[in-house]
């Protein structure tokens, strides 16, 4: 019997040991517990759920657990890692869930922490943040206010920078609880001594003296000289790269152009000195160039991680941010090309073992993107199928977690303006409502972020009332909206939406009759924008749009010198050079027409002939491009042409366009 249990011993053992043998990578990892000194935590339970060739893991006494793949090698990428320990929570979740790329050289550190005890460090970064910034703001208010006192800022430039910064101070409070949660889930165990030094005076508050601590250190001119001195400086190179990201991450939530710069800079360099090796840090620079709309960048850094980096997680967000870029600067091929790539790296990621709810939020990103490009590329059905594509999936989002109702409730209101486009408007008013109704819901949880999108749905909907006109409705979608807007402060954010509502309503009251409500609407929209785009031209379209809607009172009560004074202001507007040349000639066919119609009514028929041909000009090119997006305006303009030569009288000019308005 001994025997037998000694030969069923050895047995088991050789099976075991042939399976370590060969196994083809062997992962150790590591759970620890946060800010605790590296505190192990035992028990956890960890398992990777896509991949069938390897076993689940628990946590010994010192926190260590073990995987051992037997088809995956060193490189490849797991996903769906799991970890579950009673009590406690996955902090360091951004290393993971972009699937951990396995090695036998490092070990895996996942951190924990108790939720109580996230949550109060939440509250007591929020609480750091928000003071800092609002004490900023009081200093600033303060500073400009003596200088205005003692004549050394005119009044017009104290407006104009106190504005600058009630709105720093709105868009930093916006951005407060994200930076509270990203904060807290720092672990300081894993820190340097200078980010422990400069945490530390975070910690107590002083959010400048933080900033001193590493501008003392100068980690930027310390990597600089180490990158000249590579081949001795690896290891200290890679000291000096974790300090910096701390670094960044305080400087980001102090915000502000300087701040910005340095941030791009710092970037710049850890990415000069470790590109390949951390492919994280490189997409979160991806990321922060595409929120500074740098394209150059943006593209520059996506190129060099496609050609290296495996992650398909990780590069499907990648190509959305190239994608995004490229659509920012009209560069359609590209935008597709790289959307594209975006959706079918979320594919490849979910067949290699990506869950389907984790495949969701990758793959609804790039579609809603790709709708909203073929939207502005006037190619409605594309967009159309792509967005209810998102739709679906965002739905499945919503109904399965509510953190996504708005995501979902955002595709609504998108497919509700294509489906408007398209004079599908019953469908349209359906998507609009529902977007309404979700978002009025979810109003309660964060009301600053969600007022002003919910003031945009109602924007949207009254827009849909007004192509149907329908100015009833439309005028109490719009009030709702502005009575939203008014009620909130209006930031940056939000400047363009609520404008445009203004000027919505404003031309419902014209469609109603009540021309002193309108004149009112426009005057104040006028006013703003000289307010919110003072020393640029941002909202010159508004300035042009209100004119000429304000001349067209001015038309139709017969005053044609003051119609035509605003008539001609619009024209001078949309006359100049701008980035999106096609918008102004499609705005210019418009506004031709009312510089035809108003001069033939001052009598002058050689310059009413003229805009009127004009007008015709713009069109036909457009329409000759695409004769479905365009037919119906350059139907109209066809007919106020034939129109304006049958009242002088020209029967066979008249006949000519009334011919081209009825082609086919």
């Amino acid at each position: 019997m001994a025997n037998h249990f000694i030969k069923f011993f050895i047995l088991t053992s050789c099976i075991l040991s042939s399976y370590i043998l060969f196994a083809q990578v062997r992962q150790v990892g590591k759970i620890v517990e946060l800010n605790s000194n590296g505190k192990a935590i035992s028990g956890a339970s960890v398992e990777v759920i896509s991949s069938d060739d390897v076993q689940p893991a628990v946590s010994d006494d010192n926190g260590v657990f073990i995987f051992n793949f037997s088809k995956k090698k060193n490189g490849d990428i797991a996903y769906n890692l799991r970890v579950y320990k009673s009590g406690y929570e996955v902090v360091n979740n951004q290393l993971i869930s972009n699937g951990i790329i396995l090695t036998d050289r490092d070990t895996l550190r996942i951190v924990l922490a108790e939720p109580a005890k996230l949550a109060e460090a939440r509250a007591n970064y929020y609480q750091i943040f928000d003071d800092y910034h609002v004490n900023l703001y009081k200093k600033q208010a303060d500073d400009l206010k003596n200088k205005l006192e003692i004549n050394e800022l005119a009044l017009d430039e104290y407006e104009k920078r106190l504005s600058a910064a009630e709105n720093d101070l709105k868009d930093a409070s916006a951005k407060i609880a994200d930076y509270a949660d990203r904060f807290a889930r720092i672990n300081k165990d894993d820190m340097d001594s200078v980010s422990r030094m400069a945490f530390a005076a975070l910690d107590n508050g002083d959010v400048e003296g933080a900033l001193r601590v590493y501008a003392n250190f100068n980690s930027y001119q310390r990597l600089s000289q180490k990158i000249q001195q590579r081949d001795d400086a690896n290891a200290s190179i890679k000291a000096l790269i974790p300090g910096m990201l701390d670094e960044i991450e305080i400087r980001l939530v102090v915000g502000g152009t300087e701040n910005r710069r340095i941030i791009g800079e710092m970037y710049d360099k850890i990415i000069e000195a470790d590109s390949l090796n951390n492919g994280l840090v490189v997409h979160n620079a991806i990321h922060f160039y595409s929120d500074e709309l740098n394209v150059e960048k943006v593209m520059k850094y996506g190129k060099m991680l496609e050609r290296h980096y495996s992650s398909k997680i990780l590069m499907s967000y990648v190509y959305m941010y190239m994608g995004r870029m490229a659509s920012r600067i009209n560069d359609l091929e590209n935008a597709q090309l790289y959307l594209g790539k975006a959706m079918t790296a979320a594919d490849e990621a979910r067949n290699f073992g990506v869950d389907n709810s984790y495949f969701d939020v990758m793959i609804n990103y790039p579609m809603q993107e790709l709708g909203i490009m073929y939207y502005q590329n006037f190619e409605y059905e594309k967009s159309e199928q792509m967005l209810r594509k998102a739709l679906k999936i965002r739905k499945r989002m919503s109904e399965a977690d509510h953190k996504f109702d708005g995501e979902y409730a955002n595709t609504l209101s998108c497919l509700s303006v294509i489906l408007s486009d398209q004079a599908k408007y019953d469908s349209a008013l359906i998507c609009a409502n529902e977007a309404i109704r979700i978002e009025t819901a979810a109003l309660p949880k964060d009301p600053q972020k969600l007022a002003p999108m919910l003031a945009n749905f109602y924007q949207i909907r009254g827009s849909i009332y007004l192509d149907m006109s329908d100015f009833q409705n439309a005028k109490h979608s719009f009030e709702e909206s502005l009575r939203i807007f008014e009620d909130n402060e209006i930031t940056n954010f939000n400047t363009d939406s609520y404008l445009s509502t203004l000027y919505k309503f404003a031309k419902t009251e014209y469609h109603l009759n009540d021309f002193e409500a309108a004149s009112r609407g426009y005057e104040k929209l006028l006013d703003l924008c000289v307010k919110y785009g003072k020393d640029n031209d941002y909202y010159d379209e508004y300035v042009a749009l209100a004119n000429e809607n304000y001349g067209d009172i001015f038309f139709k009560q017969k005053d044609y010198e003051k119609a035509l004074e605003h008539y001609d202001f619009g024209r001078k507007i949309y006359e100049k050079p701008t980035g999106n040349q096609r918008a102004s000639r499609l705005h210019l066919v418009n506004n031709y027409t009312r510089l035809g119609k108003v001069y033939f009514e001052l009598g002058e028929k050689e310059k009413a002939e003229e805009f009127f041909l004009n007008s015709y000009s713009i069109i036909k090119g457009f329409y000759d491009e695409d004769n479905v997006s365009y037919r119906t305006m350059y139907e109209s303009t066809c007919h106020h042409v034939s129109e304006f030569y049958k009242k002088i009288g020209k029967k066979r000019e008249a006949k000519k366009y009334e011919r081209l308005k009825g082609e086919r």
